[in-house]
């Protein structure tokens, strides 16, 4: 029976590890499998009967214990506890999302004139009804989720790490804004869990993956990924989330993995994966190699039967796309040595905000799609069917 005691106490401290692995810390390896999800949700969701259950059969199975050998299971349990305690501790009171990267606990937004923030730096911006407000990229990477508003709409901005994906959602559903809090990472993705019915939402694609609402899809909210200053020149009258003073180191560190000025030295986060720029046009995905990108300044392409315009920005630290259709026909472009971009149909010149600035069409402008800069690994998980423009 001591070998049965021996037994139990092993596997309470496995379960214990597989329970803080399943969404914390998780080895690459298990990163691509798509079960990973189901693993963790059931672990989290019932390791609280799990440690009830155990604890239990480690208190019966000590009656059966002989008496020559308790101090052999002393012996052993001791150790195998005090293991229990700090995986225990590790994954609830220190490797775990929602204390990894706390809540921001402090927004003020403030306009282009008393803005304190640098402008290279990487935004995420929403407009919507005239309202516009940036997002700095590094304080989602640290917070991976800043809730907040925009014209009186609840949004959702969010931003993972693993992935170096921006997402912004519409807070509610079926009447009720939803909080979320930070879980971990599943299959190189943030997952979060809301309070309101406990189900988890993947960021990458704002799905309820698990739990009551399993299935259903939060609403995207369009948003642009640009460097602030780019932001400002076109969106003057935005504000602009300040840091929090609370977190200026952590947002100091991530502005510099965001430039690649520094790097994670984590086990898992070894090299930087290719950067992609994604769209998805009626269901098909079309992802362009971003370093490619950035050599060639802008692609003319067509996914879905629309013509589209793929550009950098003038830093090439951030890109767009663009409907190149326009008042009923297609137009091509091409980018000279100097940056200068020109429709070759009527030579007139246009910005990197798919403005026409010069020219026949001048005061005309292309229609932005939707487009998300992130690690090729994390593209493909959720996009595997996509292609990827040949250059």
């Amino acid at each position: 029976m001591l070998s049965l005691f021996v037994i139990l106490l092993w596997l309470v401290v496995a379960l214990e590890l597989i329970k803080g692995l399943s969404a914390n810390g998780t080895p690459p390896v298990l990163q691509k499998f798509s079960w990973q999800m189901d693993l963790a949700y059931a672990m989290w969701s019932s390791i609280g009967i799990i440690r009830i259950v155990g604890a239990v059969a480690l208190v019966v199975s000590v009656f059966f214990v002989p008496d020559q050998a308790r101090l052999a299971a002393l012996m052993w349990a001791v150790p195998a506890l005090a293991l229990w305690g700090g995986i225990y501790w590790l994954f609830n009171h220190y490797w775990v999302g929602r204390v990894k990267f706390p809540p921001i606990g402090q927004k003020v937004f403030a306009s282009a004139k008393d803005n304190a923030l640098d402008l290279g730096l990487q935004v995420i911006g929403v407009e919507r009804n005239g309202v516009a407000k940036a997002f700095p990229a590094n304080m989602l990477y640290f917070h991976h989720q800043i809730p907040d508003e925009i014209d009186g709409n609840p949004i959702w901005v969010t931003y993972c790490g693993l992935c170096r994906s921006g997402r912004v959602y519409d807070l509610r559903v079926d009447g009720n804004t939803l909080t979320f809090s930070l879980i971990g990472a599943i299959s190189y993705n943030a997952t979060f869990r809301d309070s309101i019915t406990g189900s988890w939402w993947r960021q990458e694609t704002g799905e309820a993956a698990k739990g009551p609402l399993r299935g259903r899809v939060l609403e995207d909210v369009a948003f642009e990924q640009m460097t602030l200053g780019n932001w400002l020149d076109k969106h003057p009258d935005s504000t602009v989330l300040q840091y929090d003073p609370a977190f200026v180191g952590p947002y100091t560190f991530t502005a510099k993995l965001l430039s690649y000025e520094a790097s994670k030295p984590a086990w898992h986060m070894v090299g930087d994966p290719p950067l992609v720029l994604g769209v998805v046009i009626d269901g098909a995905a079309r992802a362009y190699d971003w370093s490619q990108l950035k050599s060639r300044g802008l692609v003319n392409d067509s996914v879905a039967g629309t013509d589209l315009l793929v550009l950098t920005d003038p830093e090439q630290v951030t890109g767009a796309v663009y409907d190149r259709s326009l008042d009923g026909r297609s137009l091509s472009f091409e980018r000279a040595e100097d940056g200068t971009i020109t429709d070759t149909e009527t030579g007139s010149s246009w910005d990197h905000f798919g403005r026409c600035t010069k020219g026949k069409l001048k005061g005309k402008a292309l229609g932005l799609i939707q487009s998300y800069q992130q690690y090729v690994r994390g593209w493909i998980t959720f996009h595997a069917q996509t292609t990827f423009y040949e250059f």
